[in-house]
């Protein structure tokens, strides 16, 4: 899982992590996919935004979970990579805003108005 964790660190875009964590999950079987909750099996992922949504399912699941043994091990497994996904949009995401508030707005600078 390690270099899992270490490909979605080095990322730069949205696109990429959900890349990551599409082929993250083609690798599971499908009875590892079949022992998490029915509500946080991952389907196709396509945004930034799904991925959001299922770490939140992950977290509530794990939080309330009695499962052990693989069951357990394959929803720990779960949280570990969206935890890290949503982590990573998060720093993509403030970067991208940090990045539009540092370029002048053309509509409003002071040679569009024609002062």
């Amino acid at each position: 899982m390690s270099s899992w964790l270490a490909q979605m660190d080095r990322t730069t875009s949205l696109e990429e992590v959900v890349a990551i964590v599409r082929d993250y999950f083609a690798m599971w079987t499908p009875d590892e996919i079949a022992s998490l909750p029915r509500a946080c099996q991952p389907g196709r992922l396509r945004d930034a935004e799904q991925i959001e949504e299922l770490n939140r399912c992950a977290v509530e699941a794990f939080r309330n979970t009695r499962a052990s043994g693989p069951k357990l091990e394959a929803l720990q497994r779960l949280t570990a990579i969206v935890g890290r996904a949503c982590l990573r949009i998060a720093h993509l995401r403030g970067a991208q805003e940090q990045s539009s508030e540092a370029r002048p707005n053309p509509a409003t600078s002071a040679d569009a108005r024609g002062q």
